[in-house]
């Protein structure tokens, strides 16, 4: 596809890595502390099958690849404590008594504390002026939701509350997240979405 088109001015309009949004539903304030996140994949198995000296491949099954997402951690949200809470929410709890050797992690505790993860590629927003006008006079759009991916029964499988500390360190602290999942579902937006936090 050319970068020129009759589409309008700018023709082309490729998606861009930087607009993006992650939300969990039962981690509200998350949003704008993620740093980076893969978007989701998957691996189609095959089985072979030999006759002779031919080998011949059938489809086997779906299987959707775990991703990570990279949080920067800070004071208020408290990002480590939320995703720590997470953990005890999923039915951890530290082995300091009888009753604690007795609980135990359940799926449907892992999927209920972190809610429904989705994935949004955003345009940049804007407005379009027509020939002529007063760039002054134009009002903005904000982005516009142009896919969403949701992951289906998504948990925690890793969470790194920080890489090396040290004293002649200056960057920020991340925690980073490894989620895994039944399935997802992809949902492209012709024309775009408008975003409502």
């Amino acid at each position: 596809m050319p970068f020129f088109s009759d589409t309008g001015p700018g023709g082309f309009q490729p998606k861009r890595a930087f607009r993006f949004l992650v939300t969990f539903s039962e981690l509200a304030d998350l949003t704008f502390m993620v740093k980076d996140a893969k978007k989701p994949s998957y691996t189609l198995k095959t089985t072979p099958h030999k006759v002779l000296n031919h080998t011949f491949n059938f489809p086997g099954t779906v299987e959707w690849e775990p991703l990570d997402v990279t949080f920067i951690d800070a004071v208020d949200p408290n990002v480590g404590s939320r995703f720590y809470n997470a953990l005890v929410g999923s039915g951890y709890l530290p082995p300091v008594s009888d009753g604690a050797l007795l609980t135990g992690i359940t799926k449907v505790g892992t999927t209920s504390t972190i809610g429904e993860v989705r994935i949004k590629q955003l345009d940049g927003g804007g407005v379009l002026l027509p020939a002529g006008a007063d760039p002054g006079s134009a009002v903005p759009e904000a982005a516009r939701i142009l896919e969403e991916w949701t992951l289906k029964n998504a948990f925690i499988t890793s969470v790194k509350f920080g890489e090396a500390l040290g004293y002649d360190q200056e960057g920020l602290v991340n925690v980073s997240v490894s989620l895994t999942y039944d399935y997802a579902t992809y949902d492209s937006i012709v024309g775009g979405r408008a975003y409502k936090p």
